[in-house]
């Protein structure tokens, strides 16, 4: 497993807070491990704020929060996955100045908002968009790549990844993949 850090640039730290019940039915803050990043090279870090193995999520006897607080469940805080089969995610994308990724598809439906400076949302068709604080794209699938548009400040992006059934493109079933 990647190495984590707490932070991978130079942005105020991200802090999550979990909302549960205690005993008596009263609605408390669970504590949770800190943000953990994994370090991607020329791009930023990606930390996983929550999982979820399925969706409708099962909640039950905190059920789902026992999964990501361990260490190896595949809902764990410490899973680098982008995507949990069946389930959702929420991550916390951290881009360094000028870092790109790699050319990318998940097996997933993703709502990705930008909440720091500027970054590009490049399609494998050369389309891009620009995004500023709010903007946000609504991602089906796709084959794509994420740019920050500024060579001197960092940005940041928050997303929702929900795993989709596999479907058909151009005669191809849809498939994570990762291009250099």
């Amino acid at each position: 497993m990647a190495d984590r850090v707490q932070q991978v640039v130079d942005l105020p730290p991200c802090n999550r807070h979990i909302a549960t019940h205690d005993a008596n039915g009263k609605s408390v803050y669970a504590q949770s491990p800190p943000q953990q990043y994994i370090p991607v090279e020329n791009f930023g870090g990606m930390a996983r704020s929550y999982s979820v193995a399925s969706v409708p999520a099962k909640m039950a006897n905190d059920e789902d929060l026992k999964a990501y607080k361990s260490n190896d469940a595949v809902t764990s805080w410490a899973q680098p996955s982008i995507v949990t089969p069946n389930g959702a995610n929420l991550l916390v994308v951290d881009l360094a100045p000028g870092g790109v990724s790699s050319m990318h598809q998940t097996v997933s439906i993703d709502y990705s908002i930008c909440v720091i400076g500027e970054i590009e949302h490049e399609l494998d068709s050369g389309e891009v968009v620009l995004l500023k604080p709010g903007d946000h794209i609504v991602q089906r699938g796709t084959n794509h790549r994420w740019r920050n548009a500024s060579k001197t400040k960092p940005a940041r992006f928050v997303a929702v990844t929900v795993a989709c059934e596999p479907f058909e493109i151009a005669g191809k079933m849809l498939e994570e993949v990762h291009v250099s």
